[in-house]
C-alpha cells in the first residue's frame, strides 16, 4: 500500500461537545452539511457520516430534507459498513459469529475430554461447548479492550480460549476487534478513505468500538467529532470516554446553546428542579391496558390524538425490543392507515425456514420413534409408497413389544417380520435414512451432509454451506460431536429476516417505532414511551459467570491514566477501552430513558400492562423508571390499586374514543363458534352435537374392543374423537412402561396353555409347568430383543433389563396365584371373539364388542368352541394393583347398588362384556375375577346373572353405539396429575356442568357419589 506524501499526512479533526442535539445542529451539523454538500460530486471523494443506528441516519435525513440540503454524494453509514470500508478486501477474511460458535464450542469439548479427571473443570468445559456465546462474547469484550484472556478467568476456560485461539489462527479468521486495529494501525501509511467524516451520536456505550471510530477518524481528511456532556448515571465512562478522545486528538470545543428549547417534562428526570421552571412543566398521560392487545390499541389511540395536534411534527413510540407490542401497534396503525417507519420490525421466515428442515435437525440429533415419525410426516416424497399413517400404527404396535424406540433396533425387528410384507417395507424405508456419524471433523460431516441434502432436493441449502465453508472446511483436524455440528447447521441456514408491512416502511413519515437503546440523539414533538413493565425496560442485567462486576471495575482503573490535560483528565491507556460492566449497562439504559424525556417537547404518553403476557392470571408490576414518573407527575406512589383504576381509565377513554369497536359481526363461523361456546355451558339440555356427539346416527357400523368400552365412562370424547372421526393424538407418549409390562406379562402367561389352536382348551398344567413355560417364554424375547440390539450395533440398556426383571417377576407371581385356582381342570388362554362379537342384550338390541379373553377355565371339556352348555370362570390379568371386584355389603340390595357403582365407574365393564360374550357363545353357567397383585383365585368375585341384571346400563351402552352421543367427562388438563392428552382446542368446562349433562345424556350412568376411593 503506498505510503501517504507529506502534504496528504495533514488531517483535520474537531471535536465539539455539547448538551443537546438541537445546539448541536445549529452550530455544527447543519453548517458541516452545508459546507459538504455536492462536494463529493466535484472532487470524486467520499464524504461520509457515522451514526450508530439506522434509526439515527433516518432522523438526520429527514433534517436535511426539511432544510432543503441535498444528500447526494454523502454516505450515511452505521458501524458494520463503517468497518467493510476501512478494510475493503480484507473484510471477507472476517469471521462470522457463527464460525467463532461452533470453533469455540469445538474447543470446550476437547478440552473437556482432555480435564476429564477433574470433574468441576470437566463440566464447566461441557456447559460451555453446550453454550458458547456467553463466553465468547466476554472474550469479545475483554479482547476488544485491549486485554489478554489468559490473565483472567478460570484455569479450565483460559484452555478453552488457548485452544479456540488456535482453532482461530489454523482456519485463518480475523476477528472483529483485530480486524479493527489493524485498521488503525494501516491508518498510519494508508492514503486517506473519506474526504470529510461527521461522527456523531457515539457515547461510552460504544466503547468496544473505540478502535474502528479512531481509525475511521485517522483515514478521513477533515473528520468532525459530536460529543455529548456526561450525565450523571454514567459519568465514570462518559468522562473517560470524552477524555481519550480529547487525549488523541484535541479539546472538544463547546457548543453553545443558541436558543433554550423547550424541555417540559425534564423535571420527570430531576425531581427536585427549581420552582422557577414550574410554569413550563407539562404532565404525562399515562395509559394501562389489561395486556398486550389493549396497551397497543391504547398506544394507537394516543398516536391519532397526538397527531391531530398542529405542534405535532415528529412522534417517537419506544419499545424496549422487539416483540409482541411492537408488531401489535405497527399493525394497528397500519389498519388505520397511518404511515409510520417500524425500525424494530418482526422476525419473517425465508426459504430455509420449513417443517422438514427443523424435523431433519431434531432427527440426527435423537434417533427415536417420535423424531422420525416427525420427519417422514414432514417429507412425504421420502415415503416410499407408504402412508403416514401406516408406518406410524405399525412402529408405534411395534414400540410397544420391546419397548425400545431406537430407529436401528426398530428397523431390525420389522426387518425379521418376513410374514408381515408392510413391517418388512417399512424396514426398507428406515434403512433409506442416512444418518450422521456421531463425531467426526468438519470435512467429513460435510461430505456426509451433501449427499442426504441432494437426496432431499435441499440444493439450495448446500449452496449456502458450501458458500460459507469453502475456504476454510479442512483448515481443523479436531473431531467433534454430532450435537455441536447440527447447531452450527441451524445457525448458518437461518433464514429470518427482518419485515415490515409496506405501510411501517415510511422512513419520512411523522410517526415513528423504534428501541429505547436507539434512541439517543433524536428530538421528539412528542414521545410515547410503551412497554415499562417491571423486567422490560431497564433489563435485568446479570454478571458474567466469567468475569464479575468487580473484576471489571478492577480492570478499568488499572486502564485508566491521567491524560495530557492533567489533573481530572482521565483517559484510558493506548489500546486499551472501556469495559462495561452489568452495572454500566443498567445505567446506560437509566441514562436512555432520562434522554428520552428530554427530547420530548410538547406530548409524552407513557404506558404499562396490567398482567403478564406469559402468565396472564399474574398481575404485571410497573417498571421502577413508570413508578417513579407517576410519583413524580401525581406526587403519589403507584400501587396496584392505582395500577387497576389507570386501566379502567384507559378502558372508558378507548371506549369513548371508538376506534377499535368492531362492526356487527356477519361471518356464520364466528356466530357458530359462540353458539358452541354457549352449548357446551348449558347444564340443562344433555350433550349435543357441539360435545364430542353426532347429530344424527351414520350407516358405518362403528364396533368398539372391550378395553375401549371400558374407558367410555371415564374419557368418553376421546373414544369419540378415535371411533367416529379417526382421529387420536399423533404425539402420543412414547414412554409407554405400564403398556409394555401388560404386554409381556400376557403374552407370557398365555404360554401356560402351551396350545397353538385357536380357542382351545387344554388340560391344566402344574404350578411347576407354569413356572417354566413362563420362564421359557420370558427368556426367548429377552434373546430375541438382546440379538436385535447387537444387530442394530446398540447394548441393551440397563432399564430395559430392570423393566424385563419387574414384568417377569409379575408374570411369576400372578402364576402362582393362578395355580391356586382349584376344581378347574380344563382352561383355554386368549380366547379370541368374532369381529364384531354381537351381544345380545335384554330388549333384543345387539352390542359389538371385540377382542380376546385373558384365561377361561372349566370344570368339564366345551362341547364345542362356542362355550355351549360349559359352566365357566372367566379370568381376566391385570398388572397393576386393582382391587377384587366383589361388590361389599351386607344385603343383596347393598351388593347391587355397589356392583353397579363399579359398572359405571369403568371397574367392571370390559369383565362383564365378556361375561355377555361367553352367554352368547352358550355358556350356562359363567362366573368372572380379575387377576392382579390385590386379588387372589380362590372364589369366583362376580356372578354374570348379577351383571346382567343392570340390564338398562348395558342398553344405555347400546344406545351411544347407534346414536354416536359420547359427550365429555373428567379433567382436560391436570394441574396434579396424569391425563390423557385432549386437542389443544379443548376448552376446560367446569366439572358440575359436565356431571349434569353427563347424568342427563346418559341417565344409566348416574353416579350419586364423587369419591371414588
Amino acid at each position: 500500500m503506498p505510503l501517504r506524501e507529506p502534504d496528504e499526512l495533514k488531517q483535520s479533526v474537531s471535536l465539539h461537545i455539547g448538551s443537546s442535539f438541537t445546539s448541536a445542529w445549529e452550530s455544527v451539523l447543519l453548517p458541516w452539511f452545508k459546507e459538504v454538500k455536492l462536494a463529493s460530486l466535484k472532487n470524486n471523494e467520499t464524504i461520509a457520516v457515522a451514526t450508530p443506528f439506522p434509526s439515527g441516519v433516518a432522523f438526520l435525513r429527514s433534517k436535511l430534507l426539511e432544510y432543503e440540503i441535498p444528500l447526494l454524494g454523502v454516505k450515511f453509514i452505521t458501524p458494520p459498513r463503517l468497518r467493510e470500508l476501512l478494510l475493503a478486501e480484507d473484510a471477507f477474511s472476517l469471521s462470522l459469529r457463527e464460525h467463532l460458535r461452533l470453533v469455540l464450542a469445538i474447543a470446550a469439548e476437547s478440552a473437556a475430554s482432555r480435564i476429564s479427571a477433574n470433574v468441576d473443570l470437566a463440566a464447566i468445559a461441557k456447559s460451555i461447548s453446550r453454550s458458547p456465546d456467553n463466553l465468547l462474547r466476554t472474550f469479545d469484550q475483554v479482547s476488544a479492550a485491549g486485554l489478554n484472556f489468559q490473565d483472567i478467568g478460570a484455569p479450565a476456560v483460559r484452555e478453552i480460549i488457548q485452544e479456540f485461539q488456535d482453532l482461530v489462527r489454523q482456519c485463518e479468521f480475523k476477528l472483529v476487534h483485530e480486524a479493527d486495529r489493524d485498521a488503525l494501525a494501516a491508518a498510519k501509511s494508508a492514503p486517506p478513505r473519506f474526504s470529510d467524516l461527521l461522527s456523531i451520536g457515539f457515547t461510552a456505550k460504544h466503547w468496544p468500538l473505540w478502535p474502528l471510530l479512531q481509525a475511521a477518524v485517522s483515514f478521513a481528511k477533515r473528520a468532525t467529532v459530536v460529543l455529548e456532556y456526561p450525565r450523571e448515571q454514567t459519568r465514570a465512562a462518559d468522562e473517560s470516554w470524552i477524555g481519550t478522545w480529547e487525549e488523541h486528538f484535541d479539546s472538544a470545543a463547546p457548543i453553545p446553546d443558541r436558543t433554550e428549547r423547550n424541555r417540559p417534562f425534564v423535571h420527570l428526570n430531576q425531581p427536585a428542579i427549581s420552582e422557577t421552571d414550574s410554569a413550563s412543566r407539562r404532565e404525562p398521560q399515562f395509559l394501562v391496558g389489561l395486556n398486550a392487545i389493549e396497551q397497543a390499541q391504547a398506544i394507537c389511540a394516543i398516536v391519532f390524538k397526538f397527531l391531530a395536534e398542529k405542534s405535532c411534527t415528529r412522534l417517537g413510540i419506544l419499545f424496549p425490543r422487539a416483540g409482541a407490542l411492537a408488531r401489535l401497534v405497527s399493525e394497528f396503525l397500519t389498519r388505520s392507515g397511518i404511515p409510520h417507519h417500524d425500525a424494530i420490525g418482526h422476525l419473517t421466515p425465508g426459504e430455509f425456514e420449513e417443517p422438514s428442515w427443523n424435523a431433519w435437525l431434531h432427527l440426527q440429533e435423537n434417533h427415536q420413534l417420535g423424531p422420525v415419525l416427525r420427519f417422514l410426516e414432514a417429507n412425504p416424497d421420502s415415503m416410499d409408497g407408504l402412508s403416514i399413517q401406516e408406518v406410524r400404527e405399525n412402529l408405534r404396535w411395534v414400540y410397544r413389544q420391546i419397548l425400545i424406540d431406537d430407529i436401528n433396533v426398530l428397523r431390525e425387528y420389522c426387518a425379521r417380520q418376513e410374514e408381515n410384507q408392510k413391517l418388512v417395507q417399512i424396514a426398507k424405508l428406515l434403512r433409506s435414512i442416512a444418518f450422521l456419524p456421531s463425531k467426526a471433523k468438519l470435512a467429513q460431516f460435510l461430505t456426509e451432509t451433501k449427499p442426504i441434502f441432494c437426496k432431499l432436493k435441499w440444493d439450495n441449502r448446500w449452496t449456502e454451506i458450501d458458500r460459507l465453508v469453502q475456504r476454510w472446511s479442512t483448515a481443523s483436524s479436531v473431531e467433534f460431536s454430532r450435537a455441536i455440528y447440527l447447531r452450527w447447521l441451524k445457525e448458518i441456514l437461518d433464514s429470518f429476516t427482518i419485515g415490515r408491512a409496506p405501510q411501517a416502511d415510511h422512513v419520512y413519515s411523522r410517526v415513528h417505532l423504534l428501541s429505547y437503546c436507539e434512541a439517543d440523539e433524536h428530538e421528539w414533538s412528542h414521545l410515547i414511551l410503551a412497554g415499562l413493565n417491571q423486567g422490560e425496560w431497564p433489563q435485568s442485567q446479570r454478571e458474567s459467570g466469567f468475569l464479575s462486576d468487580e473484576e471489571i471495575a478492577d480492570l478499568n482503573a488499572r486502564a485508566t491514566r491521567r491524560g495530557k490535560q492533567g489533573e481530572g483528565h482521565s483517559v484510558l491507556a493506548r489500546d486499551k477501552t472501556f469495559l462495561l460492566s452489568s452495572q454500566d449497562e443498567r445505567q446506560i439504559a437509566l441514562r436512555q430513558f432520562s434522554a428520552a424525556l428530554e427530547s420530548a417537547e410538547h406530548g409524552l404518553a407513557i404506558t404499562a400492562s396490567l398482567l403478564q403476557e406469559s402468565a396472564p392470571e399474574r398481575v404485571w408490576n410497573p417498571s421502577e423508571l413508570f413508578s417513579q414518573a407517576y410519583f413524580v407527575a401525581r406526587n403519589a406512589p403507584l400501587s396496584q390499586e392505582t395500577m387497576s383504576i389507570l386501566r379502567e381509565k384507559t378502558t372508558a377513554w378507548l371506549k369513548d374514543q371508538q376506534l377499535f369497536e368492531s362492526a356487527p359481526v356477519t361471518d356464520t363461523g364466528i356466530d357458530q363458534t359462540r353458539i358452541a361456546y354457549e352449548a357446551r355451558r348449558n347444564a340443562d339440555v344433555p350433550f349435543g352435537e357441539y360435545e364430542f356427539a353426532l347429530r344424527e346416527p351414520i350407516a358405518r357400523e362403528i364396533t368398539l374392543a372391550a378395553t375401549e368400552w371400558q374407558r367410555v365412562v371415564k374419557t368418553p370424547a376421546l373414544v369419540w374423537l378415535e371411533k367416529y372421526l379417526g382421529i387420536e393424538n399423533q404425539e402420543s407418549d412414547l414412554n409407554q412402561w405400564n403398556a409394555a409390562t401388560g404386554t409381556w406379562v400376557h403374552d407370557w402367561l398365555a404360554r401356560v396353555a402351551a396350545s397353538e389352536e385357536k380357542n382351545a382348551f387344554v388340560d391344566f398344567p402344574t404350578a411347576d409347568q407354569m413356572c417354566d413355560r413362563i420362564a421359557g417364554a420370558a427368556e426367548r424375547f429377552r434373546k430375541t430383543v438382546v440379538d436385535l440390539c447387537a444387530s442394530a450395533g446398540r447394548p441393551v440398556p440397563d432399564w430395559w433389563n430392570s423393566g424385563w426383571n419387574n414384568a417377569f417377576a409379575l408374570a411369576d407371581f400372578l402364576a402362582s396365584k393362578l395355580a391356586e385356582a382349584r376344581g378347574q381342570p380344563r382352561m383355554a388362554a386368549e380366547w379370541r371373539l368374532e369381529s364384531p362379537q354381537l351381544l345380545s342384550l335384554s330388549d333384543g338390541n345387539k352390542l359389538r364388542v371385540r377382542g380376546r379373553i385373558d384365561l377361561i377355565l372349566a370344570q368339564t371339556q366345551p362341547n364345542d368352541s362356542q362355550l355351549a352348555g360349559a359352566d365357566i370362570w372367566i379370568v381376566d390379568y391385570k398388572t397393576g394393583s386393582q382391587k377384587p371386584l366383589t361388590p361389599p355389603g351386607r344385603t343383596p340390595d347393598a351388593r347391587a347398588a355397589n356392583l353397579r357403582k363399579k359398572l359405571v365407574r369403568g371397574d367392571a365393564i370390559q369383565l362383564g362384556l365378556y361375561g355377555l360374550a361367553a352367554r352368547e357363545l352358550g355358556a350356562a353357567e359363567i362366573r368372572l375375577s380379575i387377576l392382579s397383585l390385590r386379588t387372589e383365585l380362590d372364589r369366583p368375585q362376580l356372578e354374570m346373572t348379577a351383571l346382567a341384571a343392570a340390564s338398562d346400563f348395558w342398553s344405555e351402552l347400546y344406545r351411544m353405539q347407534e346414536t354416536g352421543i359420547f359427550g365429555l367427562r373428567g379433567l382436560i388438563r391436570n394441574e396434579f396429575g396424569f391425563n390423557p392428552d385432549y386437542p389443544l382446542a379443548t376448552l376446560p368446562i367446569d366439572k358440575e356442568f359436565l356431571d349434569e349433562k353427563w347424568v342427563l345424556t346418559h341417565p344409566a350412568f348416574a353416579d350419586d357419589e364423587d369419591d371414588r376411593s
